[in-house]
């Protein structure tokens, strides 16, 4: 019998290893979009992190500055995020000197962990609502609930939180290019910033705008009217590129068609609400009343978007 034991108790501290340890890298080749000569972008499936996409949905960017280059959204994970290196190694051997983080969401963020490991001088850069949320234990709730999505495929992933904030209307200059910095109060979250690399003509917008996708993860954390505000400054940019969270990135016309989704969600859940239904009562008559989005991912999931902006729309009737 004691010679089992010894046994026993290695079989167990190598099972404990394996699930603690560091996931395999992604295996699919994802695509690189050039969008100006300056500016890339890898535009990941238009569908929920999960284990087929091993958490990868996002479309983390890249500008190329003199000498350097800037990144956008690193992705949900440290594979993610060390995916983006290697793309960004095919087009430029220069540094990582920055990076920005959109918003709390952690399939857009989580992949600080690899711009760290390999650059520990860049900068991240975020809202300063975002950073507390992380300090009051957001981002190990995303790491999480991350792991879960993916079914391990995240695993060895650790929360590095962005170095500084920074808030609407302030710019940053980074070796001769221009990021200016979009802030609503609340839009997708209370913690979006959006941002105009203003040399480029390009606007990241984060999760304000995704391009036929319907954020039904979390509606709770927005708010609509927020949402077309941002939406607007976007609008009023001058910029000919943008590049949406989730979805392939555009002209102004994919940022028109998001609005035109909220206006016509909004006025939908008001109409009913008007009419004194319940936003369980309301759901299948705003959802046809939506059908022209049907082929938008999440469409099958508005039921939590109709439920956030019936409550919206109550708070507003007060």
């Amino acid at each position: 019998m004691r010679t089992r034991f010894p046994a026993l108790a290695a079989s167990v501290l190598l099972l404990l290893s394996c699930s603690s340890a560091k996931a395999p890298p992604i295996e699919r080749d994802y695509a690189l979009t050039r969008i100006t000569d300056h500016v890339y972008v890898i535009h990941g499936p238009n569908e929920n992190p999960g284990k087929d996409n091993q958490g990868f949905s996002n479309n983390p960017g890249f500008v190329f500055v003199h000498g350097g280059v800037v990144v956008i959204d690193p992705g949900a994970s440290v594979q993610v995020g060390e995916m983006v290196l290697r793309k960004i190694a095919t087009v430029t051997k220069d540094p990582i000197i920055a990076a920005f983080n959109t918003h709390i969401h952690g399939d857009h963020w989580l992949g600080n962990q690899a711009i760290k490991a390999a650059y520990p001088k860049a900068v991240i850069y975020a809202h300063p609502k975002m950073m507390e949320a992380i300090k009051a234990g957001e981002g190990d709730n995303w790491i999480k609930m991350m792991n879960a999505a993916t079914q391990g495929a995240s695993r060895g992933t650790k929360a590095v939180a962005p170095d500084m904030g920074l808030d609407h209307g302030e710019s940053l200059k980074l070796h001769g290019t221009t990021f200016r910095l979009y802030h609503n109060d609340r839009a997708h979250t209370d913690n979006d910033i959006m941002i105009e690399v203003v040399e480029e003509g390009v606007f990241f917008l984060g999760d304000v705008v995704r391009n036929k996708s319907i954020a039904a993860n979390f509606p709770e954390h927005g708010n609509i009217q927020g949402q077309l505000a941002a939406i607007d400054m976007a609008l009023k940019s001058g910029a000919k590129h943008f590049i949406p969270g989730h979805g392939l990135s555009g002209g102004r016309e994919i940022v028109v068609a998001q609005r035109a989704f909220l206006k016509a969600l909004h006025a939908s859940v008001k109409k009913y609400y008007g009419q004194g239904l319940s936003d369980f009562e309301m759901k299948d008559k705003v959802m046809n009343d939506l059908a022209a989005y049907r082929d938008y991912y999440g469409f099958d999931g508005l039921g939590r978007v109709i439920n956030a902006a019936y409550l919206q729309i109550e708070a507003e009737s007060f």
